[in-house]
């Protein structure tokens, strides 16, 4: 059984990675959780692996994947809150937004951490490189890694600033304030307290004077534990984490000419802890097209100048609405203990094993070993036909 093969050779706890790295729970998740929530999910059971009917037979293929997302020894990350009149906060960094919804995670993490309202903190859709912190490079699946570690620091430094001025106002130690819900309250009472409107930009005494000034919280992070390759030995750390995850591709072929159908796919990441549940989705599921797009067509085809002679999307062939499978996506949460709420990257992750997938769903199919994108009905033929 292709899975149960899996599920009893998965990478856990106690392994090593290829670059001589021990893993643990923290680092590596849980594979053999995202290969059990995948077989439930495709309903693996209750089906053979392969079906035909008359020229037509179906089967799955399933992968298994992981990814670390190498970052410089030095790669960092800085963030600024500031408090406004109103309660509200902005937030600045360097995190570029390129579609995957960046910037909005964001937003939710400084909302958590401040437990206030999400529709109270803003952020703009661009980037200043002039007035903003700085980030790494615009990245994927290390951006809200870096930033989040970078906010989670600025968050503490404004919760201090806030509980210090509250603190004098409200004749209390600061380690007996709490912050939330747009106050700063006692522990023990939590009626007594002051709403931070009156203490954003500092605290104006009756009599004249003010305690505190505007609070403006600051953070930044920078990678810790790295170790970059050793050229000789390819011993090292590149990345703080593992993501891994489960895939599984189900097709339909045509056994008189060899074309087919993708009918399903679907993948089980462990994510750490999903921060957006509807980016992280449409996130892995434009990977999962994307994977199944260069596997089953997409090539460039070079004459013997190395021109490209399909430059445009009349013969480049990608995926079209019409023949996109029926997607199916879900998570394993194992937090990592080095990110913030405990979070993964899943940037890229979508794609990875979707070659692998399809192909080993295809060679169920045709019962021949298919190995080499992409995977077109005539490069399916002529590997059935090839004596060589």
């Amino acid at each position: 059984d292709p899975l149960e093969f899996r599920f009893l050779n998965a990478i856990g706890p106690g392994d090593t990675t290829p670059t001589q790295t021990l893993l643990d729970r923290s680092t590596v998740g849980n594979l053999p959780m995202c290969i059990a929530k995948l077989k439930d999910m495709i309903r693996w059971d209750e089906q053979p692996l392969i079906e035909a009917k008359g020229h037509f037979v179906k089967a799955r293929g399933v992968c298994c994947m992981w990814k670390n997302s190498n970052t410089p020894a030095d790669a960092g990350a800085g963030a600024v809150i500031i408090f406004n009149a109103d309660g509200s906060v902005n937030l600045l960094c360097g995190a570029v937004e390129i579609g995957q919804g960046t910037r909005t995670s964001l937003t939710q993490m400084v909302a958590e951490l401040l437990r206030m309202d999400v529709h109270k903190v803003s952020i703009s859709t661009d980037v200043n490189t002039e007035t903003e912190p700085q980030l790494w490079k615009t990245v994927a699946s290390r951006s809200t890694f870096l930033v989040g570690n970078a906010i989670r620091a600025a968050a503490h430094d404004a919760i201090v600033q806030l509980k210090n001025t509250a603190a004098r106002v409200l004749q209390l130690p600061p380690a007996e304030l709490e912050i939330g819900g747009g106050r700063v309250y006692s522990k023990r009472d939590p009626g007594i307290g002051i709403e931070i409107t009156k203490i954003a930009l500092g605290y104006k005494l009756p009599e004249g004077g003010t305690i505190g000034s505007q609070v403006i919280g600051r953070g930044s992070y920078a990678m810790r534990d790295i170790k970059e390759l050793d050229p000789m030995t390819g011993k090292g750390k590149p990345g703080p984490e593992w993501t891994v995850g489960a895939q599984m591709v189900e097709v339909e072929l045509d056994t008189r000419d060899f074309s087919y159908r993708i009918l399903q796919a679907a993948t089980v990441i462990d994510a750490g802890r999903v921060i957006n549940p509807v980016f992280a989705r449409g996130q892995i599921t434009g990977g999962m097209s994307m994977g199944l797009g260069l596997a089953s067509r997409e090539a460039f085809a070079f004459n013997d100048e190395a021109q490209v002679l399909n430059p445009q999307f009349r013969t480049y062939h990608m995926l079209r609405y019409g023949e996109q499978p029926a997607y199916f996506v879900d998570f394993v949460e194992t937090p990592n203990a080095e990110a913030p709420f405990g979070l993964r990257g899943i940037g890229e992750h979508g794609i990875i094993g979707m070659p692998a997938a399809l192909a080993n769903a295809l060679s169920a199919a045709t019962g021949i070993a298919l190995n080499r994108l992409p995977l077109t009905p005539e490069r399916i033929w002529r590997t059935a036909h090839d004596t060589l």
